[in-house]
């Protein structure tokens, strides 16, 4: 009788739920800051990174109410504005440091978690609202948003890019499952830069960096693999670093000995890419097993 009392009363107090959720909805919705400078004030102030969504025409409204997308942007300061968006007298959107948004709505992370990390007051992951050419990458839904948010909090713009392209692609490759270590990314990213400085791909001297990354990594590893590409930037007129990823993930996966690499759990990972004077870019993955 007692189970059957108390059943009860949870079905009737149960009765202005929906009230309850709007109410609860409307409270998450004032959480959203509106001024771009006092939310970069209140990131640096709560050491949280900063999340932008460029609203045009509420393309993500119904992916920002997801409960858990709700619950993995507490780890944020959110902002929302319009295109149009101002700061210090100039359009937020025409900086240069979110020249890969185009111009269009979508998302754009900025790091302000750690003032001794190199990406501080950069941001770490740009992603407008545009179509990709690889009919691959799926459009901006939930699960990807989950996967922006997830991302390594310690990496760059290009590694996040590349992590990103590879965990979106419809086979799951497994590599972006092992551990991220910084020392793989280290070496992703010098030889990234490498390469597009000599606008050429190449690899590194696998001896000698088996040799470095051993230094730095606890667990150790037996042996190392490296893959490279380049994107098509230079032929279909320039391309952001998130497409550019994507071309590059799409030109491993036309090459089996490639692929294998990036579709394998390996012990450790490090991902990069890095743009030439040319508009070329060129991917670096590095994996420890």
């Amino acid at each position: 009788m007692f189970q059957l009392c108390v059943l009860t009363f949870a079905l009737v107090a149960a009765e202005p739920a929906p009230l309850f959720l709007e109410q609860e909805r409307a409270a998450q919705r004032e959480t959203w800051q509106a001024d771009y400078a006092k939310a970069t004030d209140l990131a640096m102030k709560e050491k949280k990174d900063l999340l932008i969504y460029f609203r045009d025409k509420g393309e993500l409204d119904d992916v920002f109410e997801n409960e858990d997308v709700q619950r993995k942007l507490k780890n944020f300061v959110c902002l929302r504005v319009p295109l149009d968006h101002e700061f210090e007298g100039k359009k937020l959107l025409s900086y240069a440091v979110l020249e890969d948004m185009q111009g269009k709505p979508g998302l754009a992370i900025v790091s302000y978690h750690d003032k001794k990390l190199p990406t501080y007051a950069a941001p770490v992951s740009i992603h407008p609202l545009t179509p990709s050419r690889y009919r691959w990458v799926p459009s901006y839904g939930v699960e990807q948003l989950k996967i922006i948010l997830d991302l390594p909090a310690f990496a760059t713009l290009g590694q996040r890019s590349m992590i990103y392209a590879i965990r979106v692609h419809p086979e799951v490759p497994q590599s972006v499952f092992s551990t991220c270590h910084p020392a793989f990314l280290e070496h992703a990213q010098a030889h990234s830069k490498l390469q597009a400085s000599m606008q050429r791909q190449h690899h590194a001297n696998l001896i000698t960096v088996m040799s470095t990354l051993r230094a730095k990594v606890e667990g150790g590893f037996g042996g190392a693999q490296e893959i490279v590409a380049e994107s098509w930037g230079r032929f279909v007129g320039g391309e952001n670093v998130l497409e550019a990823a994507f071309g590059c993930i799409d030109a491993w996966r036309h090459s089996s000995a490639h692929w294998g690499a990036v579709a394998r759990r390996h012990s450790y990972f490090g991902y990069d890419i890095a743009q030439s004077a040319s508009g070329t870019w060129y991917a670096t993955g590095i994996f420890g097993q």
